[in-house]
């Protein structure tokens, strides 16, 4: 898929572009709608809203929204969008290496933009333990959804096959704090080992390179966010409520 020609302002919020598919369908081509973010910020889930009513309204065939950050909340509105305003959108991820213009000449267009699913996390709710009447929380990273521009195809990664996720376990919904950290795919560990110089029992460093969380109890605000890094180096975030969580 790509998109060609100029782009025409339609507005203070959207721009049009002529998509053109190709690959084992016969050559087909359409009029869709763009907007881009902020170049110091993040997409917000007004924007989206305003861009999603302007290009329903203006009966464009689809919305990308393109940004070098978004909101989760704003996320979640880009995946609902055909059944809360009527338009089907997606969310691109572009690389904040454009802002350095230097580095185009290096790069290849493949790398300026990607597009990637939610991560899919698994939030559940364990019994309290005799004594106790506070039950605790674990969260499971299951995978990831992400499309590769090469071969036109989705490929969903698991959990332990992605390079970081962090969880915050107390969610404000407006800063993301690191209570946990995991690094699931790397080969450092061995070598970490060794410079520590130190006798660590193995479920640490299992612990380390995992896609489950520690339990943990619930904090004020009721709400857990999880923050997945891709190979490209794009940040996704997914939040949930405690009240959400699976028993």
């Amino acid at each position: 898929m790509t998109a060609v020609g100029a782009a025409k302002t339609l507005s203070d919020v959207v721009e049009e572009a002529t998509e053109k598919r190709g690959g084992r369908l016969p050559l087909s081509q359409r009029t869709v709608a763009i907007v881009f973010g902020p170049e110091n910020g993040a997409v917000s889930e007004k924007l989206v809203f305003e861009a999603a009513k302007e290009a329903h309204a203006k009966s464009y065939a689809h919305l990308y929204v393109i940004g070098f950050a978004i909101q989760p909340h704003a996320r979640n509105l880009i995946e609902e969008s055909n059944a809360a305003v009527g338009i089907s959108a997606t969310y691109v991820q572009a690389t904040p290496d454009l802002m350095m213009g230097d580095l185009l000449k290096n790069m290849r267009s493949s790398q300026i933009f990607s597009v990637c699913g939610l991560p899919e996390v698994a939030l559940r709710k364990l019994a309290p333990k005799k004594g106790t009447d506070q039950p605790k929380y674990q969260v499971e990273l299951l995978g990831l959804d992400t499309f590769d521009p090469g071969t036109m195809k989705s490929e969903h990664k698991q959990g332990n096959d992605v390079p970081a996720w962090f969880l915050d376990c107390d969610y404000n919904g407006l800063c993301f704090h690191v209570s946990q950290a995991f690094f699931p795919r790397t080969g450092a560990w061995e070598s970490l080992k060794k410079a520590l110089k130190a006798t660590h029992d193995e479920s640490v460093w299992d612990h380390l390179a995992g896609s489950v969380s520690t339990p943990f109890e619930a904090g004020e605000h009721g709400e857990i966010a999880v923050k997945v890094i891709d190979d490209r180096g794009n940040e996704l975030l997914v939040v949930k409520k405690l009240s959400e969580a699976e028993l």
